[in-house]
């Protein structure tokens, strides 16, 4: 089982885990499902609740032209690494044919084009590369009418800019592979939004919030902890651990924003708000609850949650895989 799963980074600083589903290899072909089919599925019940028009920073590996056709179609804009075998096409003149003409360009060219300027602009420059075009399938019908597969050439935005190197680590963050087009300590961004290069390197960097919530929900929400062997219960681990994840993201924000004395860590966030010691009190009518003095952290946060009615429970979480 492989997990797919997206995050979400709002403008206004709020960071926390959208969707997941698990990705399984089975013998029976009409169960099967690709990690393409499970990150439309999830981008599609994110549309189901919002239609305002979203980046997709996505690792190379979604990098799928009929997945590019697919996400404009619904109102996403992307944004991804080009691979080493990426084929682009670079907008000319030709003065012989006195028409534009496109030409095939590798991605390891473009970078080696302008790493001399890229480098003088030290770590994290950018550099926007003008007229580079990638060719995209689109769907219609010949003269007798039958459907028919055809090509077209459609400007992207192609971005380089540069790269620290990190130490590979066991549970560290994960190291990319090196499958993406790099030259030297640079690489090269695209993205559809041809008419708004500047964002394009600064929405990619969020991608990376991802690998670091996999490696704070390993190392202290135990994410490879679950040991069991029936599948329904790697499910209830997996929804358990992104609704904890999402209090933590929730609560650390309402905490740390207007002015908060101290920033709190992930790991002070889990000591303190699921290890605060308490002690409940049942009467005849009612339940009372009482935490020490860690719960004053998160008040503002707990009223806003807190069931205004004792019978009714108002805490929703939209999917919850069946388990029985």
């Amino acid at each position: 089982m492989n997990l797919i799963s997206t995050y979400a980074v709002l403008k206004n600083g709020l960071e926390y885990p959208l969707f997941w589903r698990f990705w399984r290899k089975t013998e029976h072909q009409n169960d099967k499902q690709t990690k393409l089919e499970l990150a439309r599925k999830m981008l599609l019940d994110l549309r189901s609740t919002c239609g305002e028009r979203l980046w997709v920073a996505m690792d190379r590996w979604f990098l799928c032209k009929n997945f590019l056709n697919w996400l404009v179609e619904h109102n996403f804009d992307w944004v991804t690494k080009a691979k080493k075998n990426t084929v682009l096409y670079c907008k000319y003149f030709d003065p012989i044919s006195r028409k534009e003409q496109y030409k095939k360009v590798n991605p390891k060219e473009l970078l080696r084009t302008v790493y001399t300027k890229l480098s003088t602009l030290g770590k994290g420059g950018v550099i926007i590369i003008p007229d580079i075009h990638i060719k995209l399938p689109y769907n219609t019908t010949n003269r007798k009418g039958k459907p028919m597969r055809r090509w077209r050439y459609v400007p992207i935005a192609a971005v380089a800019s540069t790269y620290r190197k990190e130490p590979v680590t066991v549970d560290g963050i994960i190291q990319e592979e090196d499958e993406s087009a790099t030259y030297r300590d640079a690489y090269l961004l695209i993205s559809n939004r041809y008419d708004a290069p500047e964002e394009v390197a600064a929405v990619y960097v969020k991608r990376w919030r991802i690998e670091v919530f996999y490696r704070t929900v390993k190392q202290e929400l135990g994410l490879t902890n679950c040991h069991s062997r029936s599948e329904a219960s790697h499910f209830a681990h997996m929804e358990l651990l992104f609704i904890a994840e999402t209090l933590l993201c929730y609560a650390r924000w309402e905490c740390n924003k207007e002015g908060a004395e101290e920033a709190l860590s992930h790991r002070e966030m889990v000591r303190y708000l699921f290890n605060a010691s308490h002690r409940i009190c049942c009467c005849k009518q009612q339940i009372q609850v009482y935490f020490d003095t860690t719960g004053d952290r998160f008040s503002r946060f707990i009223e806003k949650f807190w069931p205004p009615h004792p019978f009714l429970w108002l805490w929703n979480w939209g999917y919850l895989p069946i388990t029985a």
